[in-house]
Formats: C-alpha cells, structure tokens, sequence
C-alpha cells in the first residue's frame, strides 16, 4: 500500500485510541501497541455490544496491524448508523486487501452520497482505486459545495457540467497531483438551492462519482421548538461531517427571512462514528420578541426542520384570551378597560432577561397607595386574634382591613369580631354559611376599589412593622409588576431560611427581628417568581381588576386559588416578584389543616390542566433558585450578628459519614464550650453543571443557617472567616473537595493544625488494603503506583499519587500541629511525610480495670459481638471465613453483628450469625444488651487510626479480641481490656481463640 496511505492508517488509529481511553476507563494503564489495545476492545465489546464507537476502534486496530476481519465492523456500522468515517475506511481495507472490483463500486456510491473527508488523503485513496480499475478520473463534492476532480494525466480536460437545469463547460482551477491524476477544482461554481444531482463527463462520459447527490450530501437532519429562552432545538448535515450547520427563519405570514445565522463552524476532525448534532439557541431578543410571529425554520437550502413551522406566541394567546374570558366571569368590583402590559412572554419562563422589553421606566404608579389588606377569618382563635391586632397596629392611616368571617364554628372568634364594630379602618363581613376560604377571600377582594391595591393575608400570619409599605415598593418598582408575596418560615418557594418551607414557626419577636435585617439588606433587586403565595399576596389594583378575582368553581375551600391567579395575571402580562424587604410569619394551615392533603393533592391536578407546564415552571424555578444568593447573604448576615465579638474556628472536613464526622462535631461541642463559634466547612457540589463545586458553612450554634455555600475557586471562604473573626483551622480531611482544595485553604493565611483519621494523605486508598483486601505493608512508591493503577483510588481526587504527596508534606509543613491519636498512626506516617507529631485525645479515658475475659464451661455456646458497619476493610470476608468454619465444625460458637455488613446474605446463610440492621442514634447501648454476648470481636483488618467500637465494647464492661495492627491493638496494650492475636492467623486458630480468650490472654 501507498507509504502516505499507511502512514494515516497508523496515525488515524493512534489518535482513535487516545479517545477511546479518555471514555472507558477499562482501557487505561494497557500496553500502548495495537494488539493489546484490540484484545481490550474486542473484551469490551461484549459488555457494550451496542457501542459504535468500540466498534470504530476494532476495525481501525485491525487494519492497522493488517488484519482482513477489519472489514467488519466498518461494514457493520456502515449498516446502523449514517458514517461517511466507517465508509472510508472500509474504502482503505479493500484497497488494502485487494479487493478492487468491491472498492470500485463502494468508491462510486460514496463519492456520489458523502462530501470528502480527510482530503490529505482522500483523493490518495479516490486516484488509487480508479487506478486499479483503469478508470480515466473520478469526481466527488467538498465539504463547502465545491466538486472536486482527479483526471488521469495526460487525458486532458475536456470536462462538462450537467444538472437539471444547465450544462456547460466549466473552467478549472488546477489544486495539484496524486498518484498520476491531476486534481481540479471549478471556478465560480455556486451549489443551487434545489441541490441538484450534478454529472461531470469527460469526452462525453460519466468519470466516476458521476451524478454526485447532493441532495444525499446536503440532507439535514434538523429539529425545533419554541423554549423559555427562545427557538431551540438541533440540527447537522451526516453526510457532511465538515459542513457549517446554519439556520434560517422565516415568517409563515410572508416568507420575509427573521433570522440567517451560521450555529456552528465544525473543524474538520472527521474521525468520529457519526456527526454529532449541533444544538442552538436562537434568543428571542434576536426574533421580534414579544411580536415574534409564526415561522419556518430552515437550513440554508429551505429543508425544514422537524417542528416546523410552528408559531411560538400561539400558547400566550390562547392563555391570554382564557384569561380574559375567565375575568369576565369573577370580576372584581370595578372591572377596567385600561391597556394590559404590552409584554406578554411567549413562554412561562422566568430566566429570559434578553427577552424583556428594554427601558422599562421604573417607579410608575402611586408610591402610597391606598390598601384593603383581606383577612378570611375560621377557626385558630390565638393566631387569628393575633394576627388581626398586629394588621391594625401596623396599618397606615389610608389602609384598611376587611375580615371575612365564614361562619366560624370557635364562639372566641365570634366574640372578638364584635369587639370591632363600628372600629375605624376595620369592616367586618360574615357569611351566613361556611363558603370556604375562596369564596370568602373573593368576598373581600371584591370590597376592593378602583384605586386601590390588595393585600390577600391569611389569619395565621405575624406581622412585623411596615410590611405593607415594603410590599407596595416592590410592586411599583416596575409597571408591570402585578403582585409581591414577603419571604416566610413557611411558604414553598418563599420560605427561609429553609427553602423547603420546614421552618419553626417563629415568634413574633424574631419575625421582628429578621424583618429588621431584611430592611436593611440592599432590597432592590427584581427576583421574578412563577406564582404569588396566597398566605400575604400584595396585589396592584390594576393586575386584580384586569384579571379578576379567585376561581370559586374550581378551588373550593383553598389551595391552588392564588396559583390559578397569577398564571392568569401572567397571561394577561403581569409579573409577580419576591418582596426582599420584609419577612411575615405563618402558621400555616390553620383553618383547614386536615383535609389539606386531599386538597393539595387535588387542587395541583387542576392547575396542570388549566395551565399546561406550571409543575415544571415551578421545578425548573427552583432548580434555578435565584433567591439563593440573597438567602446565603441573609445567613451571613445573621451569624454575623450571632458571632459578634467572639471568635470562630473553622473545622474543614469531608462530605461522608462516619468517625471523622463524629469526632468533629465532637470537637465543634467542645469548641462551643469553650466560647468559640465553631463552623463545619465540608464540601458540597456545584449548584449547576457549569458552575464551580461549593464549600457548605454549618455554623455549630442553636440557630439555623442552611445556606451558606460558597464557591471553592477564589477568595469567597477565605473572605468570609476573615469577616467572621476566624484566627484558626482545624483541617480533618480533604475527601470530597480534593487535596488541590485543601491545599489552597492552608494559604490564607489563618493559622491551622492537622488531625489525623486516616492514611488519606499519602495512600489514595485511604486504608492502606491492597488488592487481595490485606494491609499492604506500606511498600516503595513505585509498588503504591501500581496498586492506585489497579485499583483507581478511594478519595474522590485524581491528583497523582507523587503530587498527592508532595501537596500534603507542604500543608504539613505549615501547620501549627499534625495531631494523631496514638504512636501507632505517628510512625506510620513519619515514613511518608517527614514532619513531626503531637498526640490528642480522641476520647476521654475509659477505665478498663474490671474488662476481662471470664472462662466459660467448655460446652457453653460462646456469643461474640460485633458492632457497626462490617465492610472488607473491617474483617468481613475473614468473618464470612470465620462463621463458615464454626457451622462446618459444629463449634459452640455465634456471631452477633448490631449493624450491617457489606453482604448480609452470605453471613445469614451460615446459621451462626445474626444481625440486627442499621440502628439509629440512641439505640446502640439497648441493642448491645438485647445481645447478651460475652466479648467483642474487631476484625479490622487495616490500621485504624481510633475505633470508637472499641470504646464502646469498654463502656459495656465487654473485652475485646482484635488482630495486631493499628489503634486498637496500641490501645488494648496500654490499658488491657481485650486480646491481641496476629494479623494472618489462621481461621481454625481464631475460632480457637474466640472459644476461649482468658486462656489465651493468660499466655500472653
């Protein structure tokens, strides 16, 4: 074969390959030679039949170490999936084999339907199979539209052109020669829309490829719909892999061109299964936005897309006329004619800032307004009562409250409702029968005048002072703001500091005093919502009299109403926003607590089907969570006030379970004790995709502060203990966030110390167990490579095993103290990191004087207890060899395990072992005892750092039998209290020693 032809063979599969091990982990670390690498990929075939791509990667080894099965796959996948790179080079293997008369007619059909790829040696491949079949030139299209040709030398240049439109003689501009054919391009040639089929003839006859489709080169695939953000969707030309995928509107009304826009510019790195689908976004902002009208979406030949045409605005008006219908069949007391907003979003969506109308003016409307704040009033006497007197501390002179009693069943009620008759800025309205609160609360709005806005408040609410004039700034900050619900401890989407709504219910001390804050937070962003809330909604007088009042035919006594408001407010292009300034208490459900369930459950059907997409609007909402920020601020806020002059300390550790997660909130207790405010730092992921992984802050005090979640690129952490008066660290891992993470944290500049937990900093697998799931001896690096090669590692971090540890002996190096909890972890550790150690105390001392092995009569069933979690470092599969060999022998013997393991089953199957489960916090002494076990039995089988098992054991007055390595062997050595037996000692051996361990202890 042609020098320049295997040359790309060998480097075309060598960068396959390094793609394919970017993908599949099961192709790292293998010798880096053809066959090897085809063995693996052939392996890999049988566990992803389906994968085109290990397919692609077959036939290139095959044909790269001169296999003839390399046929194969490339015929296979030329079958499933469009691929002009699986064609190609099937082209190369029957050219490389010989098979001429299969590649002449492969080379026919290919340069006719596909544009030319890898032309460095595409045209080789073309001019050698013509060639071989003495054919007098070959014809073909590239990837811009242009044909190409390649003449034998010395058979001139008498060339015509023929569609179905035109013929003629065209002139050719010469690109160089190959295997003895020149290479033409034609001048001037501009490819028709109508993508004709094109014939090139030499001395009157078709040269090969011949007839070019390209209609077959050009097809598009393409896909639309209409989105939040604006026309979405995907598109490519599979014939073409290097074509630029390019979109064009149109309106449906005219056909005059919206939008011509070039999505993507494919380099032309053809070496893959098939082309990818190009994904756009077409914004509406660059449409017509709001006036954007029905269109077609084409590519730049006219074919139309699937979805097209489609008219994005089609929902808004529909939603729009339902609306206003809908208006006119609960109006409000003073129906109005007055102009709607002229923005009307095409979509429900609430993350399209380019698609709203520019220079909105802000501030129109009346700064005071006056206000008829509407209270539904049932059962709930104390908050109700509450709730009315602080409506009428707090109203400002032109405000009024209107109290809707429905026929409440509670005497008090009734009673205190008298209390206010003929009371200034107060009206009381009662329904001869019980109507339900949307009939009610409609009883009230419809009290509302022309000029003046509503407040929708449920009675179980606490208000703080100014409420009302924080909620009317919100609404008039832009003119087509139609409603504002406050921040709550108990309000879906509105709710903090939880944004799940699971708050306290707050006095109204604290709702005073987080009101307070809010005032003086900078408030006066827009932060757009999905829905008002129905338990405080400030509604403009405009937005409620062009939208109307509550739907009392469909929702009944509540839930969903205020929801089926807004989307209708919505329709009509009235926004609903967050009131940032203020916070209002709520008791929630008061009234109708137990049948709320049921209602809920009903009521979001309905919305669903009234309002198509408003579940996911809200999900897509809080998915996004544009309050996030400002609740992380308000957090921050508050504990600094919480912290004021005293002094926090930082404990970073990990994102797992656990000892260490024991031990720190141990340490975050003593720290509290001592007058220090501790804060956990652990790390948490990205909030999106494309965003940076989070540091989450829980500061150890009464109060709660969910969200303070910083980024871990830049300064956030490090600005944050600063302001919060943190002078000191306490790193205890860095599992989760990385050592690159850690390492960054260590130069702030704070002074820190290290706590030891495990072997994480210089063994990426944490315990040091190697393959065979025995200690590994701690060998050379080089040994420690190969095992990480093997095995990958157990530390969420990718860092290299030599980086790993040189980042860890910096931070080391650094710190103020390196604090392990016996000898035992200190020498080990000073034979990978050279820097000295302190010892700390773990846990306080537990007397083990009176821990002892007493003798059992010999045909006495003895029952050893285990306890936690039972996994392979901790001894399971030498515990499964353990059981199996009692059950076998017959031995008075039994296994008791309060908690888990790895693998109950095996365990269970035995008939010598019972297991209770995972338990909960509080159980473990109870359930130990329920055990009425003789001793303990720990068969870690890695060096642990602590055990607090083993504390536990003492504390029940239990000795314990462990193997020779790590904390615990250390510490029954210093104190007794247990058993020491040697790490590999036979099974039969240590079914000895657990029958009898006071005999063997007195040996020892």
């Amino acid at each position: 074969m042609d020098e320049d032809i295997g040359a790309f063979i060998i480097r075309s599969t060598r960068h396959y390959i390094a793609f394919l091990i970017s993908q599949y982990d099961e192709l790292q670390n293998i010798p880096d030679d053809f066959p090897h690498v085809l063995g693996r990929l052939e392996y890999l075939q049988r566990s992803y039949p389906s994968a085109h791509d290990i397919m692609l990667g077959i036939g290139l080894c095959r044909l790269a170490i001169g296999e003839p099965r390399a046929s194969e796959p490339f015929e296979l996948l030329s079958s499933l999936v469009i691929s002009p790179t699986a064609r190609f080079f099937l082209l190369l293997t029957r050219l490389w084999f010989g098979a001429n008369d299969r590649a002449f007619t492969e080379l026919r059909a290919f340069l006719r339907e596909v544009a030319v790829i890898f032309d460095d040696v595409a045209f080789h491949v073309f001019s050698a199979i013509c060639d071989a079949n003495r054919c007098v030139g070959w014809c073909a299209m590239l990837p811009d539209g242009q044909p190409v040709l390649g003449i034998r030398d010395g058979r001139g240049t008498d060339i015509i052109l023929r569609d179905d439109e035109a013929e003629y003689a065209p002139t050719l501009r010469p690109m160089g020669s190959v295997r003895g054919f020149n290479l033409y391009r034609i001048e001037g040639f501009t490819l028709p829309a109508h993508l004709p089929k094109i014939h090139l003839l030499h001395d009157g006859r078709d040269m090969l490829g011949s007839g070019i489709d390209s209609r077959a080169i050009w097809r598009c695939e393409g896909f639309v719909e209409g989105s939040a953000e604006g026309l979405k969707g995907w598109c490519r030309y599979p014939n073409n892999l290097a074509a630029d995928d390019h979109v064009r509107v149109h309106s449906v009304a005219d056909n005059t061109l919206v939008l011509d826009a070039t999505v993507s510019r494919n380099i032309p790195d053809s070496l893959v299964v098939e082309k990818a689908r190009t994904s756009f976004l077409i914004k509406w902002d660059d449409l017509r936005g709001s006036q954007t009208p029905a269109v077609r979406v084409t590519d730049r030949f006219g074919q139309e897309f699937y979805g097209s045409p489609l008219d994005p605005l089609a929902g808004a008006r529909y939603a729009r006329a339902q609306a206003q219908w809908v208006a006119t069949k609960f109006p409000s007391a003073c129906p109005t004619e007055t102009p709607l907003p002229t923005f009307n979003q095409p979509f429900p969506a609430l993350y399209t800032p380019d698609f709203r109308e520019p220079d909105v003016p802000a501030g129109t409307g009346p700064a005071t307004r006056p206000v008829a704040v509407i209270i539904p009033v049932y059962k709930g006497y104390e908050v109700t009562r509450e709730c009315i007197e602080l409506a009428l501390r707090w109203r400002r002179p032109t405000d009024r409250i209107v109290v809707i009693n429905d026929f409440s069943p509670d005497p008090r009620i009734v009673d205190f409702l008298g209390t206010f008759e003929d009371q200034e800025g107060i009206t009381i309205i009662s329904n001869e029968r019980n109507q339900g609160f949307t009939c009610s609360a409609n009883r009230g709005l419809r009290q509302v005048r022309r000029n003046e806005d509503a407040v929708l408040l449920n009675s179980d609410t606490i208000l703080p002072p100014g409420w009302i004039g924080r909620l009317q700034e919100s609404v008039y900050r832009q003119p087509d703001i139609g409603t504002a619900t406050p921040l709550s401890n108990a309000a879906t989407i509105f709710s903090y500091p939880r944004n799940d709504g699971n708050n306290p219910i707050p006095s109204y001390d604290e709702v005073v005093e987080t009101s307070s804050l809010l005032a003086e937070m900078d408030s006066s962003g827009i932060v757009e919502v999905p829905t008002a809330h129905g338990f405080c909604m400030y509604i403009r007088a405009e937005c409620l009299h062009q939208t109307g009042v509550l739907r009392e035919d469909v929702f009944a006594q509540g839930y969903g109403e205020e929801n089926d408001f807004s989307r209708r407010a919505a329709s009509l292009g009235w926004r609903h926003v967050v009131c940032l300034g203020t916070f209002i208490g709520h008791a929630e459900g008061q009234s109708f607590s137990a049948f709320k369930g049921d209602l809920i459950r009903r009521n979001l059907e309905l919305l669903d089907g009234l309002h198509p997409g408003y579940h996911r609007l809200v999900n897509e909402w809080q998915k996004h969570d544009p309050l996030g920020k400002f609740r992380r601020d308000m957090d921050i806020r508050r504990l600094s006030q919480a912290v004021g002059p005293h002094r926090c300390v930082a404990l970073v550790t990990h994102d797992r379970e656990g000892g260490v997660h024991r031990f720190v909130q141990e340490r975050a207790l003593a720290l509290s004790e001592e007058g220090f405010v501790p804060l956990v730092i652990s790390p948490c992921p990205a909030a999106t995709e494309d965003a940076y992984p989070r540091w989450k802050i829980v500061p150890y005090l009464m109060e709660d502060y969910p969200n303070i979640l910083l980024s871990r690129r830049g300064s956030e952490l490090r600005d944050f203990l600063l302001n919060l008066n943190c002078d000191r660290m306490e790193i205890h891992s860095y599992i989760g966030a990385g050592i690159r993470d850690i390492h960054w944290i260590s130069l702030f500049g704070i002074e820190y110390c290290i706590y030891i937990h495990d072997y994480s900093w210089f063994c990426p697998q944490i315990t040091l167990v190697s393959y065979n799931d025995v200690y590994c001896g701690e060998p050379e690096a080089d040994v420690c490579q190969s095992c990480i090669m093997d095995r990958g590692t157990a530390n969420d971090d990718d860092t290299a095993l030599p980086r790993l540890r040189e980042l860890s002996a910096d931070i080391f190096q650094r710190a103020v103290a390196v604090i392990t909890s016996c000898d035992d972890v200190a020498t080990r550790y000073r034979r990978h990191i050279n820097v000295p150690t302190v010892p700390g105390q773990w846990e306080p001392p537990v007397t083990t004087q009176d821990v002892v092995f007493r003798e059992k009569d010999s045909q006495d069933v003895r029952r050893v207890l285990l306890i936690g979690a039972i996994g392979i470092e901790k001894g399971y599969n030498i515990l499964l060899k353990l059981a199996r060999h009692v059950a076998s022998a017959g031995l008075p013997l039994r296994f008791s395990i309060v908690g888990f393991t790895c693998d109950d089953h095996r365990l269970l199957e035995t008939g010598v072992v019972t297991i209770t489960g995972r338990y909960g916090e509080g159980e473990l002494t109870s359930l130990v005892q329920a055990q009425n076990c003789d001793w303990g039995f720990l068969p870690a089988l890695w060096p642990e750092t602590w055990s607090y098992v083993l504390t536990e054991f003492w504390r029940q007055k239990m000795p314990v039998v462990t193997f020779d390595i790590g904390a615990p062997a250390e510490r029954i050595r210093t104190t007794g209290g247990g058993l020491v037996v040697p790490l590999h000692l036979p099974v039969a051996s240590l079914a000895a020693v657990l029958m009898n361990p006071a005999q063997f202890g007195a040996r020892q």
